[in-house]
């Protein structure tokens, strides 16, 4: 690319350029090689500010401190306070410390939303279990609105979404509260949009817990699952059958235990908890979409690997993100609404 007329957007770097005797417009750029007829520079275009001061940032008071980048936070501190008004939030703020997101100046952060973004950043860059940052998360979800907006929330859903009302109380408040959220976000990428998908990541494994492994633990009861629980493909479920105060066994551990179903012949011949589960999916009038590996199964895959597990990680997801989660989970053909008719039981 010829730099020429466009010289301009290299601003930070036309006095280093100049100084070495180079002409404008003989530079041309090759990824973050800039080359002229005699000399080779290999530079960092898009951090200008880390080979020289030249950078102006479009702020009226003089920057007495940078502090260290958090993920996509900054902090900045001014000589004197600055009004501007939090992207977030919407409040108008006045201070000598402000918060900038990604970089971008018109993305301005006040204190208090600045403790919430970091907050969740902390929670996607630790290094806690996968499990145990989704229901952080899920948890950082229900606590980001208030109970009385949660609760129109829930109202609002059920009255625009009459299947709802088949669906667990814990479900249609991780939607519904997701679905709040997701209408006060920017579409661009940031970190609040995690919890909004695992919302509806976490009401599908509530309705999976309540429909199928509960049903199974009940029906497991009396049964000596003493092999099975040591076994690594299906010992999670096994492990909630014989304990039903222990913590339900996850979306991921779910989809493995019924990919095992599906695929091992061996399993099903000699596997208590899986002959229970078969028991259970005869009374079932969509068992055949449950036991099909391009159906249930899929959707599942897809739901923790292209959306809940980016999500607990520090990969920034945005609207588009949300809305394609959204529609796997309850859309017209939503695997919460066919997970529903599928485990309808025979009378």
């Amino acid at each position: 690319m010829e730099i020429g007329s466009d010289w301009n957007q290299f601003l930070p770097y036309k006095i280093i350029f100049a100084a070495l005797g180079c002409e404008a417009n003989s530079l041309t750029r090759t990824g973050t090689i800039i080359r002229s007829d005699y000399w080779s520079f290999y530079v960092k275009l898009e951090a200008p500010s880390k080979l020289c001061d030249l950078e102006m940032r479009p702020v009226p008071s003089n920057i007495t401190k940078t502090y260290p980048q958090r993920g996509p936070l900054q902090q900045f501190r001014f000589a004197e306070s600055t009004a501007f008004r939090c992207f977030r939030c919407g409040a108008t703020k006045k201070s000598k410390l402000i918060t900038v997101y990604s970089g971008d100046w018109s993305r301005r952060l006040c204190n208090g939303c600045y403790g919430r973004l970091l907050s969740l950043y902390e929670i996607k860059a630790g290094t806690r279990a996968d499990d145990e940052r989704v229901e952080a998360l899920a948890n950082a979800l229900l606590s980001a609105v208030a109970v009385e907006k949660r609760r129109h929330a829930e109202r609002v859903y059920r009255t625009a979404e009459r299947r709802a009302a088949y669906l667990s109380a814990e479900a249609v408040r991780f939607i519904a509260t997701a679905e709040h959220v997701a209408k006060h976000l920017q579409s661009a990428p940031q970190l609040e949009w995690s919890p909004a998908v695992i919302g509806l990541c976490k009401a599908v494994e509530l309705e999976v817990v309540n429909r199928i492994l509960v049903p199974l633990a009940e029906q497991s009861v009396h049964a000596n699952l003493s092999v099975d629980k040591n076994d690594k493909d299906i010992g999670r479920i096994a492990v909630f059958c014989i304990d039903q105060t222990r913590k339900p066994p996850e979306l991921g551990a779910f989809a493995h235990f019924l990919q095992t179903v599906i695929h091992s012949q061996r399993r099903r011949d000699t596997s208590i908890v899986i002959r229970n589960f078969l028991r259970l999916a005869i009374d079932w009038t969509g068992s055949n979409w449950i036991l099909d590996p391009a159906a249930f199964h899929r959707s599942l895959v897809s739901l923790t690997g292209t959306f809940r597990n980016r999500a607990a990680h520090i990969d920034e997801l945005g609207r588009g993100d949300y809305l394609e989660c959204r529609e796997l989970v309850i859309g017209t053909q939503g695997v919460i609404w066919r997970l529903l008719i599928s485990t309808e039981r025979h009378r």
